[in-house]
């Protein structure tokens, strides 16, 4: 039983910390998304260093969103297995 009761806790842990995930990674698409649109230019294309793309703090920030979206994608695949693992 105790095991069990742990099993859960974790699970619903695990799950929280994936709702979490999802909702940063929709914050930082979204604001992706704007920059995007802001400057006519995919992110792919700032990442190729295609002309017209904005310089200076901007660009940093626009990178660091990007790098932050890509490490909580990261997070959530973790999250997502350790969640099936426990589900086992």
């Amino acid at each position: 039983m105790a095991d069990e009761l742990r099993t859960d806790e974790y699970t619903i842990s695990i799950s929280r910390e994936i709702v979490v995930c999802k909702n940063m990674i929709a914050t930082a698409t979204d604001r992706l998304a704007r920059l995007e649109k802001r400057h006519g230019l995919t992110t792919a294309d700032l990442l190729a260093g295609h002309q017209g793309q904005p310089h200076g703090a901007e660009r940093d920030a626009w990178l660091e969103i990007h790098a932050g979206l890509l490490a909580w994608r990261q997070r959530l695949q973790e999250y997502e297995e350790a969640y099936r693992a426990l589900k086992k």
